[in-house]
């Protein structure tokens, strides 16, 4: 891999050199109970068995990401809400504990340093959440709390010299040194997170989490902040990881963008690179999904179809593949192009039963202009059919899901592919099997 990444939306033509890696993330995975409390998901058995038994259903919030990041870099990562971005976050960091894999800071696990290793460690690791108010205490002063993580890693000899670090990180951010008395409340929200950030600085970090930072603040208090962050960054060498939603927000601040769908890396590339050529279909249609500022513009906005699946049971090979408008035929059946794509309208129509029930004509009219396809194909078509009719929709949706989405190589195997990058150097990852030839 090159060291290099050339950014233009952040720093024009110039290449922008980056060090060694800072953050090593290999395989990190982390499951919740579904089931809360301290009796939940015990149950006892009447029969005459072992009288108690657990069984907690395990929601696969994140799993099996692995990634770096490099001295001096922005990576973002962005994707749909509750799709584990938040849960990586904290788990990187260890405010949550991981199920599985490793975190390396600098060459060192983070996941297998003990408590007080780990207190000393997080000097170097900070985080800012998303919310400004509920993560500043209100019942403290802003020069307090900025100064209360130099109190606890011992940092600065005397209550003057602390004071004197903090109204110059207050200023750094900013803010006026002289509000360094003054309550949480007296502030805007992009002064609160502001806050956030000189508290995150007092530690003198080399690497900060940022957790959405400014979702919640307003379209031109963002760009400030976010201006802020990247004079910062250049002139502290901090590396972050920025979490977002927002697709420009992410554009604007990133060297690199990962893509996360439902707990895993969907992609991951240089930000033009991405952005310019995306290789994965949940990429592209979240892109798509971007609206055009130009009234004139006859560009149609993009959609996703189908609910996220449930973090319960997510599904097998490609996470994305029972809403993708890509997903590949199956090997065993000879359909052309467009056979596969009235096939896969026809199946999804059916499972998630978006069209009135019609005379069997009527329906083959509607999806296939007609005429069912040849062969075992046109068969399997028909007897869905002849379900539906008999309001038998679950048995006609289980029926072609098996046929044809479940014998689907995006079903069988997970994805991982590296492809040839357009825009730089950086290899472009994406999980799509799309890119198996």
């Amino acid at each position: 891999m090159s060291d290099t990444v050339d950014n233009a939306d952040r720093f024009g033509d110039e290449e922008v050199a980056f060090g060694d890696t800072l953050v090593s993330v290999d395989g990190l995975t982390k499951y919740f109970s579904q089931d809360s409390g301290i009796l939940g998901g015990i149950s006892v058995d009447t029969d005459g068995g072992f009288p108690i038994t657990f069984d907690r259903t395990k929601v696969r919030a994140v799993e099996d990401v692995s990634f770096e990041i490099r001295k001096g870099e922005t990576l973002g990562l962005v994707g749909e809400s509750g799709c584990g971005k938040s849960t990586l976050a904290r788990t990187l960091i260890r405010l949550i504990e991981p199920t599985d894999g490793s975190v390396y800071f600098n060459g060192r696990d983070l996941s297998a340093l003990e408590s007080e290793e780990l207190r000393k460690a997080r000097k170097n690791v900070q985080m800012i959440f998303q919310d400004p108010q509920s993560s500043l205490d209100p019942r403290m002063k802003v020069g307090r709390i900025v100064e209360q993580p130099m109190r606890a890693h011992g940092m600065y000899g005397s209550d003057s010299e602390r004071e004197a670090r903090t109204r110059e990180l207050l200023e750094k951010v900013g803010l006026d040194p002289q509000h360094y008395n003054r309550y949480p409340h007296a502030f805007s929200g992009g002064q609160r997170q502001r806050i956030n950030l000189a508290r995150a600085l007092a530690v003198n970090p080399d690497f900060i989490v940022c957790d959405e930072p400014v979702s919640a603040l307003d379209v031109s208090i963002q760009a400030q902040v976010l201006n802020t962050m990247q004079e910062l960054q250049e002139e502290f060498g901090l590396t972050y990881l920025f979490i977002a939603h927002d697709l420009s927000v992410i554009r604007h601040i990133s060297d690199r963008v990962a893509v996360m769908y439902l707990g895993q890396i969907a992609e991951l590339a240089e930000t033009k690179e991405l952005f310019e050529n995306p290789q994965h279909p949940y990429t592209q249609a979240l892109l798509g999904s971007i609206p055009t500022p130009d009234p004139r513009s006859n560009k149609s906005r993009q959609t996703i179809d189908g609910d996220v699946p449930s973090p319960i049971d997510p599904p097998s090979g490609c996470r994305f593949r029972t809403r993708c408008p890509e997903l590949i035929a199956p090997d065993q059946y000879d359909l052309e192009d467009g056979e596969w794509a009235d096939v896969r309208a026809f199946m999804r129509s059916v499972d998630r039963r978006t069209f009135e029930l019609g005379s069997g004509p009527e329906i083959e009219e509607r999806f296939f202009d007609g005429r069912l396809p040849d062969g075992e194909v046109g068969t399997l078509i028909a007897d869905s059919i002849d379900d539906i009719r008999a309001d038998r929709w679950d048995e006609a949706s289980e029926a072609l899901i098996d046929a044809f989405a479940e014998q689907s190589i995006c079903a069988q195997q997970e994805p991982s592919y590296e492809t040839e990058p357009v825009y730089g150097d950086e290899t472009h990852y994406a999980a799509c099997h799309l890119h198996r030839d």
